[in-house]
């Protein structure tokens, strides 16, 4: 809620024979960019109409923009009105580079303005998911949903779920925060997946590149932002609710959310949301993945309370999902590893079935998030923003083992995390006519406690962090400027069951004086990091649709625990994993640069970065004397030997995409993703880094037929190339051939008793094609899922619409 005086920033540009021009038809040919603020806070002021004379000639837009074409030259009384403060004149000279500012003052009775002014431009490339575009993924997974940016892909497990992978980095170097807290769970995992219910979001938002002045060094491939809807103001309800039916790995998924304020506590806002998913086992074109199925719920409650200049939020969110492991998953030998992975079905399809039954080995994962969240405003000095949070997140995963065993689960992690979130954002600084300086400043507290239990893997650990921050923005007219600084200090107590530190110590991994006492049992190991991040963005806009972004920043990232002390393997990470107890943080230098088009017909983006990582961090497969992959014989198989080292590591690539339409009635889109990565001493090639992709749509509008509007048919098309850019000795087996999938998709939109309805009909993989991914897993052991075909139904219900639901 703000007390406007608003500001009203002009800028005229011509040509330099102005003066010399006569005001006739020919010569009205020139324009006026202008750019509506508010005086003590410099937020854009949306919805003040500008005129000349008696002619309406513009509105600002959601930035407080505008531009007035057409124009004369010579001198012009530009009136600045909005229906609650005193119209504003002001003389400006059209041909003159200069720019001027017109203060509005309240005209009587001050009212308030209560919805939140968007925020600055992000200095890095950015995609969001939302609207329409989110409503056509409803269903999918999380990572699913954000595939459809480009640069972004999929990480998938051998449980059917996957986790993002953003310009080559994924797990530990990306960042999700959901409703701007971070999420913290076991990322660790490469079969891990994010425990987030992709409907809670209103809009996803992935910022590509590096965001760790104000998230935390570790944001090196990008953060993604998971914004839930704004709470109801008004009396009164409205929701919306989702069913989902798929054919393959059949099943469906049924969500909802309902929003509300009551009359008699017109402060007082309550949303609830939940949804439930039960899918079989997906199916390839050969055979079924057994024992791949789905059973996932979640639940979430949040209150909000608005005083005169302060908001208050308390929230909580339930995720629970059991999660089956691919039956093809064994290994027995190396010999039986290699042989596996060049049949053409799995050993045993024959008998794999596509059912909804879960057996081991299996996930079980529960994932809590509590929050509780106040802002408070002050005219002379800004806002205050103070968020606590706490999340509990509990993962048990299964191994095939015998009947006596019982339901017990081998691997037990339990992770709880308490973090506080102070952050203060002054009003903007005046510093003249073109430039005003506005920013913030923010401490963060943190303090965490894991507990495992089971075979061994991880050890136990407790960890506390402090980090300040502090950004600045210096805005112009068409140039933005920012540059941040971030400090983060972190100690972290491991505590290492006695037989597993000596073993550690006698494999070299570790020294026999690192730890405090060794003749204890547990020992405790002890680290403490203090790293740095610094940025530079600069934002320039190029006339009315075209901007050019760059960014420059240098970010430091503390390795993990398990990167230190891993020691072991799971059911669904079939690699026997070993850390690295002396890691230092990893550096990363990175830069990048964005060309934007955003015009009514064309919306445009392409990208370039560079990223070089210092000491990064790297869990590869280990490599023997006579160049071959190690493999280790366990009682519980034998599994490939993957170990965590340090190398300098260079990432480079590009990423973009358009959407065009030539009619109204047609759109064409189009994406393109390239990512490379070495290392940079011996120049080999890196695992996991995403093949060359490109996307492709095509989209017929119809006119509208009777009740049935908004509709829409789409082609679409996806080539994913061979990634020839690799090392045999440390991805075992060579990357899998180029794919090509088809799809294709129908909806409209309708209306009943005065509410919304949405109806689609998507089909995925068309063609059937048997293809396996160099990003997942599986390719080791069997195919990616066949066609698939999703059937949605969407309801949006509002009280204020006539004739609502009662």
């Amino acid at each position: 809620m703000f007390r406007f005086a608003v500001v009203v920033a002009i800028s005229v540009a011509v040509s330099a024979d102005w003066a010399f021009a006569q005001p006739d038809e020919a010569a009205c040919t020139l324009s006026l960019d202008g750019h509506a603020v508010d005086a003590a806070t410099h937020e854009p002021v949306v919805a003040a109409t500008v005129r000349i004379g008696d002619q309406l000639l513009a509105t600002t837009d959601d930035s407080g923009r505008f531009a007035l074409t057409a124009l004369c030259p010579g001198q012009v009384v530009v009136v600045v009105e909005r229906d609650d403060y005193q119209p504003a004149e002001r003389s400006v000279l059209v041909g003159d580079q200069a720019s001027l500012e017109v203060e509005m003052r309240p005209a009587g009775e001050v009212i308030e303005v209560r919805d939140k002014a968007p925020p600055p431009t992000e200095m890095r490339s950015t995609a969001v998911v939302s609207g329409a575009e989110l409503d056509k993924t409803r269903g999918k997974s999380f990572s699913d949903t954000l595939a459809k940016v480009p640069g972004v892909v999929q990480l998938r497990a051998t449980t059917g779920v996957a986790k993002p992978i953003i310009r080559g980095q994924f797990g530990r170097r990306l960042l999700l925060l959901v409703d701007g807290i971070r999420h913290r769970a076991q990322e660790w995992g490469i079969e891990h997946a994010p425990e987030i219910d992709p409907f809670i979001a209103d809009s996803l938002s992935v910022v590509r590149g590096p965001g760790g002045v104000r998230y935390g060094g570790d944001a090196i491939g990008g953060v993604v932002l998971v914004d839930p809807p704004e709470l109801r103001r008004e009396p009164g309800y409205n929701g919306e609710a989702h069913l989902i039916g798929t054919s393959n790995g059949r099943g469906g998924t049924f969500a909802g959310r309902l929003q509300s304020v009551f009359e008699r506590l017109p402060a007082l806002s309550t949303q609830l949301e939940g949804s439930f998913k039960r899918l079989a086992a997906p199916e390839t074109p050969l055979y079924a993945l057994d024992n791949a199925g789905v059973l996932e719920w979640n639940l979430g409650a949040t209150l909000g309370y608005r005083a005169h200049r302060s908001d208050y939020k308390l929230s909580y969110r339930h995720y629970d999902a059991t999660l089956g492991v691919c039956s093809c998953l064994r290994i027995h030998s190396p010999d039986d590893f290699f042989a596996q992975a060049e049949m053409e079905m799995p050993i045993g399809a024959d008998h794999f079935t596509s059912e909804f039954a879960i057996d081991r080995p299996k996930q079980d994962v529960q994932h809590d998030l509590a929050y509780a969240r106040g802002t408070w405003e002050r005219d002379q000095l800004g806002t205050l923003s103070a968020t606590y949070s706490f999340q509990h997140d509990l993962r048990r995963e299964y191994d095939v083992v015998r009947q006596a065993v019982g339901d017990t689960a081998q691997f037990n992690f339990r992770l709880m995390t308490h973090e506080l979130d102070l952050v203060f954002q002054h009003n903007p600084i005046h510093l003249s006519e073109h430039w005003h300086l506005r920013g913030a400043a923010g401490v963060v507290g943190i303090a965490q406690i894991n507990y495992y239990g089971g075979l061994q893997l991880v050890p136990d650990y407790k960890s506390y962090g402090a980090g300040l921050y502090a950004t600045e923005r210096l805005i112009g007219h068409s140039t933005e400027v920012e540059a941040g600084v971030r400090a983060d200090a972190s100690t972290r107590t491991a505590s290492l069951a006695q037989i597993d530190f000596l073993r550690l110590v006698r494999s070299g991994q570790i020294a026999m004086d690192a730890c405090t006492d060794p003749s204890r049992d547990p020992v405790a190991c002890n680290s403490r990091f203090l790293t740095f991040t610094g940025s530079l963005g600069v934002l320039r806009r190029l006339g009315d649709s075209w901007s050019l972004k760059g960014d420059l920043s240098v970010a430091q990232r503390a390795p993990n625990t398990d990167e230190q002390y891993l020691n072991g393997t799971a059911p669904t990470f079939p690699v026997l994993g070993l850390g690295k107890p002396d890691l230092g943080p990893e550096t990363t230098y990175s830069s990048s640069a964005t060309l934007a088009h955003d015009s009514e017909s064309l919306k445009a983006e392409a990208s370039v970065f560079v990223n070089y990582i210092g000491d990064y961090i790297y869990f590869a497969p280990a490599i023997g004397d006579d160049g071959k992959p190690i493999f280790d014989v366990l009682i519980r198989g034998t599994f490939p030997r993957f170990t965590t080292r340090a190398v300098d590591a260079l990432f480079y690539g590009a990423d973009g995409g358009l959407s065009w339409a030539p009619i109204p009635a047609f759109d064409v889109a189009a994406q393109a993703s390239f990512v490379r990565a070495r290392n940079a001493l011996d120049h080999s090639y890196l695992v996991f880094i995403p093949a060359d992709r490109y996307r492709a749509a095509v989209t017929y509008h119809p006119p509208a037929l009777g009740s049935l509007r908004s509709s829409y048919v789409t082609v679409s098309g996806m080539y994913v190339a061979r990634q020839r850019r690799f090392d045999i000795a440390a991805d075992f087996i060579p990357p899998p051939d180029p794919y090509f999938l088809l799809g294709a998709e129908i909806g409209t939109e309708t209306t009943i008793a005065d509410q919304r309805v949405k109806l689609s009909l998507e089909g995925t993989n068309l063609t059937n094609a048997r293809y396996r991914d160099y990003t997942s897993l599986m390719r080791y052991f069997a195919d990616e899922p066949g066609w698939q075909v999703w059937l949605r139904m969407s309801l949006f219900f509002d009280s204020s619409k006539k004739g609502s639901l009662q």
